[in-house]
């Protein structure tokens, strides 16, 4: 296949090469940029959501009695996540270069997050989520940590494709495993995003002119803002936030 647009998300051509990697190449390069965080990546920026996991809560409960099986918010957020990312490709890019993203496949979105191993930590990774029910996210993230535990494989190196390049994937960390309610980091300085979940906590929300109870998450958005500008995370974390208030519709 010869290097044309493979589609356009957002008005950010994508490109498709002959080996099947998936591209986006900036307008400039940071080779003749002048500009004071030139020589710096990246350049977070942030932004953040509230969103009403009510509805995932009952949905989640739902799918447990249903099948017998003990689902996680997890399984519903890799899957929210990798469904939003389908439009949203070049959050899960990786930089080759100064001028070059190699985004992840919009048809087969990988993610990685975190798991606790005693006092440390561990990434498990989950291919083609946007491919997998929440059930088969479920099984597949309960077999990957019980493995992750069990040889006691620590640390958070960056999984690797054949070739030995960095793979575009798409990370989320979870300071709400321990309680956190809002917090922030930054993107590793070789991937373009970096999502982070906060706990699920009951807060008064208005509804409709009265104050009712909800289970609330807030979610972080940490960006490269020199790999995109703002209309790509926000469009991201607005289908993230529709797919976590509308399970029983969009997951």
């Amino acid at each position: 296949m010869d290097n044309k647009y493979y589609k356009t998300w957002l008005n950010m051509n994508i490109e498709r090469d002959e080996n099947g990697d998936f591209y986006y190449r900036l307008p400039f390069s940071f080779e003749n940029l002048k500009h004071p965080y030139a020589d710096y990546h990246a350049w977070p920026t942030f932004g953040a959501i509230a969103i009403d996991m009510t509805d995932s809560d009952l949905y989640k409960k739902n799918l447990a009695e249903r099948y017998k099986k003990d689902i996680t918010f997890t399984s519903l957020i890799v899957r929210a996540a990798a469904l939003a990312l389908e439009d949203n490709p070049i959050l899960a890019g990786v930089w080759e270069g100064k001028d070059k993203i190699r985004c992840t496949n919009p048809d087969e979105i990988s993610i990685v997050g975190p798991v606790e191993v005693g006092e440390l930590g561990s990434l498990f990774l989950i291919e083609n989520a946007n491919k997998k029910t929440v059930l088969e996210i479920a099984d597949e993230l309960r077999e990957e940590v019980s493995e992750i535990r069990s040889k006691g494989r620590v640390g958070y190196p960056w999984p690797k494709d054949d070739k030995g390049r960095f793979r575009p994937l798409f990370e989320i960390t979870n300071p709400g495993m321990m309680g956190v309610e809002f917090g922030f980091t930054v993107p590793r300085t070789i991937v373009t995003s970096l999502m982070i979940v906060c706990a699920i906590k009951e807060r008064p929300v208005a509804r409709s002119g009265s104050v009712v109870i909800r289970k609330m998450m807030n979610c972080v958005l940490a960006i490269d803002h020199y790999a995109m500008l703002a209309k790509i995370p926000t469009n991201f974390m607005n289908e993230f936030k529709n797919n976590l208030e509308d399970p029983f519709n969009r997951l």
